[in-house]
């Protein structure tokens, strides 16, 4: 495929930036949950989102594959 990024590169981008994506919405729904609950997350909101910090990263790890693997079938 002309002009795509080598093989490396894009393993690279699928090991790190599921993670990082996944963080990054970590980070703001905490933040979002501070403002909202005045200074102080509760502890159900935390394990909340722990588990959808999981389930986001795991959905993300399915999706950048997916598309991985298309785009290399698609050759």
């Amino acid at each position: 495929m002309e002009g795509a990024s080598p093989i490396w590169q894009q393993l690279l981008f699928i090991i790190f930036g599921a993670p990082i994506m996944a963080l990054l919405i970590r980070v703001l729904s905490r933040g979002w949950a501070y403002i909202v609950q005045g200074g102080n997350v509760s502890e159900r909101t935390r394990k909340r989102q722990k588990l959808e910090f999981w389930i986001f990263l795991c959905f993300l790890y399915v999706m950048v594959f997916g598309i991985f693997v298309y785009a290399h079938l698609r050759r």
